[in-house]
């Protein structure tokens, strides 16, 4: 029995330690991956003999301040407008590029979307999502209009966040273990039998 209070000990240490170390390595990792990626585009427009760590993350910073500068100017903002024209006709690249632009300046652009929070009604339950726009996309032919409202998923493990009422909620006798080994293979595993 002792050795079970100590395996139990050495478990929870993990997990605690799990729970430190994660979100700190993910959050480098992440990091890491940005500017690794953005350094790289900044040094392919550098000859290979003016190349040191971060000098590619500059050239990119600048040459963004730069077009932004750019793209308040009268003259240069109307070549960017005729760019953008002329990209608005080629099949495909349109599309592409018109739903990248829109998403785009929803985000980072004067008129921001995603920055109102809403509770909404999904099969019975509620999930928080945020509202895309502010006027209705579309009306039925009811008069009822619609917004778009977008739903992330929780922890992107595939998994959707849902809000009950307490009062709804009905607890099982099944340890995570089980519960987590009957969830990921779809019931085919059933968990390990009481009277076992």
């Amino acid at each position: 029995m002792q050795g079970s209070g100590v395996f139990r000990r050495l478990t929870l240490m993990f997990t605690s330690g799990l729970l430190v170390i994660l979100p700190l390595a993910g959050t480098v990792y992440l990091l890491r991956y940005v500017y690794r990626l953005v350094n790289g585009w900044g040094l392919a427009l550098l000859p290979e003999n003016l190349r040191f760590p971060g000098l590619g993350l500059l050239v990119v910073v600048g040459l963004v301040l730069f077009i932004g500068f750019l793209a308040r100017i009268w003259l240069t903002r109307k070549v960017f407008d005729f760019i953008d024209r002329l990209i608005h006709r080629l099949p495909f690249i349109k599309g592409v590029y018109g739903t990248l632009k829109d998403t785009i300046h929803s985000l980072f652009g004067e008129k921001k979307s995603f920055d109102t929070v809403v509770l909404v009604p999904v099969a019975g339950t509620r999930r928080i999502g945020f509202l895309t726009v502010k006027e209705p996309c579309f009306k039925t032919s009811d008069g009822k209009e619609y917004v778009g409202v977008y739903l992330p998923q929780s922890m992107q493990f595939a998994g959707d966040l849902h809000w009950f009422e307490r009062e709804e909620i009905e607890v099982l006798d099944l340890s995570v273990e089980e519960a987590m080994r009957i969830i990921l293979s779809a019931g085919v595993s059933k968990g390990t039998p009481k009277n076992e």
